[in-house]
């Protein structure tokens, strides 16, 4: 006896199995004049720009970055950030053209793929804070000063040329940050989930992944607003001074 097969189950399995369709640079709309943030490795330089206009699969116009470094060549490959709405929108992409009149403006090719990343209390930021480390009230050993190299409202990833702590230690973690031009001190206790060792031995560097824990409501505050600011100067909304 041979079975027949169920056509509205083989009809749901297919349609299960259809992924959705991935967004383009032109479906998120990113509006003209929005800053975007430019990386380039040859020459080495990160450089804050303006977006003119996206032609769907076809390319990016931006404009120049100010710089005098030496001439950018056609082909080089450029890593691309840029802020739309509330997702952090990164993208490989290449130097096709670029023009000096009517205005300096580069022409970029147009991504295929696109890394989207939205904000969230437990997007990891990446920074570089200094920041001092100890062990409580009970320490009798001076504070050690460590890294902050990416942090969120959960946690962060602190960095020293020692182990600061063994997993499930709990330890003390201070550091300044400058929040709209405010100076602010921050103090947090923190249990650490990771230690891992990045480097050699000769050049050890200390990797350790803390979990903030009892924060209060005011370092809290502080936090989220330092932590978003930190985000915004990734994508290249806050714009830094160019060096020339």
């Amino acid at each position: 006896m041979q079975l027949k097969p169920n056509q509205s189950l083989i009809t749901e399995a297919l349609s299960n199995t259809k992924q959705k369709p991935k967004l383009s640079l032109a479906d998120l709309r990113p509006r003209s004049g929005d800053p975007v943030r430019l990386e380039t490795r040859i020459p080495k330089g990160r450089y804050s720009v303006r977006l003119i206009g996206v032609h769907e699969q076809t390319a990016v116009l931006v404009s120049a970055p100010k710089t005098r470094k030496s001439l950018f060549t056609e082909g080089a490959v450029i890593a691309v950030k840029l802020l739309i709405g509330n997702r952090l929108v990164s993208f490989i992409s290449r130097l096709l053209k670029s023009h000096s009149e009517p205005f300096p403006y580069w022409v970029l090719s147009y991504p295929q793929e696109l890394e989207i990343q939205a904000f969230r209390q437990h997007t990891r930021v990446p920074m570089h804070l200094p920041v001092l480390v100890d062990r409580g009230e009970s320490d009798m050993h001076q504070p050690v000063r460590a890294l902050c190299v990416d942090m969120s409202l959960k946690g962060a990833s602190i960095e020293a040329p020692v182990a600061l702590a063994a997993v499930g230690d709990s330890i003390f973690v201070t550091a300044r940050v400058s929040l709209a031009g405010v100076d602010h001190v921050i103090m947090t206790n923190a249990l650490v989930r990771t230690v891992m060792q990045t480097e050699s031995q000769a050049l050890g560097v200390f990797r350790h992944g803390v979990a903030f824990d009892g924060l209060e409501d005011d370092t809290r505050l502080i936090l989220s607003g330092f932590i978003y600011q930190q985000w915004l100067y990734e994508a290249g909304e806050l714009l830094e001074l160019e060096s020339f």
